[in-house]
């Protein structure tokens, strides 16, 4: 009895802490606050920022570059070399800036190619993160049903419980009038204990279900949701050819092969474009103010010799094209190689439909079996409640033992756990459903 009293205790404590300042969850606003919370997806969207920012023609090489360059230099020599034709010390210095053009007019199709590279790149991200947010709903939407599934389990056990606690009442009530005796009394004890340690148990794993949605959801600190929502579930008739026609559409792994594809489509058009000539031109025009100073006199004049100043104005411009005509083969090797990707990524393309088809047919057969699981558990379950009211009257007239009808008690709490265990299936089967398929319904 003493350790009966700690199990009451303790499950009022967790009971306690849920109920304080709850506030409904239901799967929409879960949804909500991953979609609102996750930094991958956050982290996605930067991504797709920066290769959005990288999308442009200038990075792809059409437009010209200019660059200006400017200098200034000074230096002051003095030479004693007698084979020099300046002897003594002077002074030498240029200011100068030069404007530098270069711009490839056309270099076989391949500024075209990277612009397309680029403009792939953006939407390879973005399907990064269409696949990841894909990937999440699939994890709340399981787990928001994992708590739910785990409080089915916990109203089960309370029912258990409540049902042995009303026939240790009731025994306890027929031994004051000397109708029972202590063998049954320490067996609805025993059962009421065991039902406790099942509640106990049972609410811990409703809360570390929670905890485990609160951590996908990013939601930081301690929570306090309820999830008032009950397990249920209205079955569905599959169409599989329309789900196979959807899936060959928005399946994330197909999609993903597809645009692997495309990258194999251009690195094609980029082996092919290393085959023609490139045409590019460039000019540059530069100015130059020079300044000369030698330091001695003119044995002519006798005066020193003035500052030299000079200046000069230059300008240039060129057109050059050029084209390999022969480098052992590689190019062609190229070419052939980026044509055998394509061949394999085709291959792939077929056996993961091929694969997704077969994993799609094992779900739709799971899921129909489970349907056929649910109406056996609907019956099993009224066999079972109608066997524990017959017990209960039996029981009281002193037909069956206590033992007997804690067997048939155990017998109903089967029962519904098997009821629950398949609507749960069915629900965690149709996610795997839809997660395949790539549409969320």
């Amino acid at each position: 009895m003493k350790k009966m009293r700690i199990n009451y205790i303790i499950l009022f404590f967790l009971v306690s802490m849920q109920l304080n300042g709850q506030e409904n969850l239901t799967l929409e606003q879960a949804i909500s606050i991953g979609l609102e919370n996750n930094y991958s997806i956050k982290i996605a969207d930067v991504d797709i920022q920066i290769a959005e920012n990288n999308d442009t023609w200038a990075r792809a090489g059409k437009t010209p570059t200019v660059d200006l360059q400017g200098s200034f230099t000074n230096n002051l020599i003095k030479d004693n070399n007698p084979a020099s034709f300046l002897q003594g010390t002077y002074y030498n210095g240029s200011l100068a800036a030069t404007a530098n053009a270069n711009w490839v007019v056309y270099n076989g199709g391949r500024i075209k190619i990277n612009k397309s590279q680029l403009a792939l790149a953006t939407d390879q991200e973005r399907l990064i993160k269409e696949t990841g947010i894909h990937d999440l709903l699939r994890t709340i939407y399981q787990q928001y049903y994992e708590v739910i599934f785990q409080k089915e389990q916990l109203i089960v056990f309370n029912q258990v419980l409540n049902l042995s606690k009303d026939r240790l009442k009731y025994e306890l009530a027929k031994k004051e009038f000397g109708s029972s005796n202590s063998f049954n009394l320490v067996q609805f004890e025993s059962a009421v204990m065991a039902d406790s340690n099942n509640v106990v148990s049972q609410t811990q794993s409703v809360i570390t279900a929670k905890r485990n949605i609160y951590n996908t959801l990013e939601i930081l600190g301690v929570a306090n949701y309820t999830f008032q929502e009950r397990l249920s579930i209205t079955p569905e008739v599959i169409d599989e050819e329309q789900l196979k026609t959807v899936m060959s559409e928005e399946n994330y792994t197909l999609k993903s092969l597809e645009m692997i594809n495309a990258v194999n489509q251009l690195n094609l058009e980029l082996a092919k474009a290393a085959m023609r000539p490139t045409i590019s031109l460039s000019g540059s025009v530069g100015f130059s103010q020079n300044g000369f100073k030698f330091f001695a006199e003119n044995v002519q004049t006798g005066e020193p010799f003035p500052f030299q100043a000079s200046n000069r104005l230059s300008g240039n411009f060129s057109a050059v094209i050029s084209h390999n005509l022969f480098d052992g083969g590689v190019r062609k090797a190229d070419i052939e190689n980026a044509k055998l990707e394509q061949e394999v990524n085709q291959f792939n393309i077929l056996d993961a439909k091929a694969e997704l088809n077969n994993q799609l047919d094992i779900l739709i057969d799971n899921y129909k079996n489970q349907l056929t699981l649910l109406d056996i558990t609907d019956k099993q379950i009224q066999f079972a409640q109608r066997n524990l009211d017959i017990s209960e009257a039996r029981f009281k007239s002193g037909q069956i033992t206590s033992i007997d009808f804690r067997n048939i008690q155990i017998q109903y709490q089967n029962a519904a756990f098997s009821r629950v265990g398949a609507i749960y299936s069915l629900l965690i089967t149709k996610s795997e459903i839809d997660f395949l398929v790539g549409v969320f319904e």
